[in-house]
């Protein structure tokens, strides 16, 4: 079981490819992960209001493995099947 104490973030993303090509990836190595979508749709609200600028991504997606998976995890993401 995954949980805050004991996980690691592998991934964190702004393209919604990217996130389901790593879900998709340690899916398939039966890796277990837990994933958490934030949306930055307020920050970016306040952001422009206070600076003038306008962000450019609405949301962030992150991945996390248990901890002692992660070195695995992310071998496989940066290197897939073949490393």
């Amino acid at each position: 079981m995954i949980t805050p104490m004991n996980r690691e973030q592998i991934l964190c993303t702004n393209t919604q490819e990217d996130f389901f090509q790593a879900q998709q990836a340690l899916s398939r190595e039966q890796i277990a992960f837990r994933t958490e979508v934030r949306d930055n749709t307020q920050r970016m609200l306040q952001r422009q209001d206070v600076l003038g600028i306008r962000a450019q991504y609405q949301r962030e997606y992150r991945i996390y493995v248990h901890r002692q998976d992660a070195e695995l995890a992310r071998h496989i993401l940066q290197y897939g099947n073949n490393g």
